[in-house]
């Protein structure tokens, strides 16, 4: 967990100090999409793998679509308020 920190730490630095070019910004943008991709390949190898969740991914499916649900409704709702709160008198 300390090394995840100092990591966020460290990027966030790097970013606020400008220390990175527009090009490398734009290469790290790049960059973080394959490696999430991979990182997405590699679960799905792992539920593959895994028996159990196969036979559990049913349930577990309806599970995680309820809370995908939860999550937009409650983000919606959210800026919804903030953006009241914030914005009262402009105009569109």
């Amino acid at each position: 967990m300390t090394n995840i920190l100092l990591s966020l730490a460290l990027g966030f630095l790097i970013g606020y100090k400008k220390l990175i070019s527009e090009k490398m910004i734009l290469l790290n943008g790049k960059f973080q999409t394959v490696v999430l991709l991979l990182l997405i390949f590699v679960m799905g190898m792992s539920i593959g793998i895994d028996r159990e969740i196969l036979t559990q991914l049913p349930v577990l499916g309806g599970t995680a679509f309820v809370f995908a649900v939860a999550v937009c409704l409650g983000s919606i709702a959210v800026v919804y308020v903030i953006s009241r709160i914030f914005f009262k008198g402009e105009k569109k």
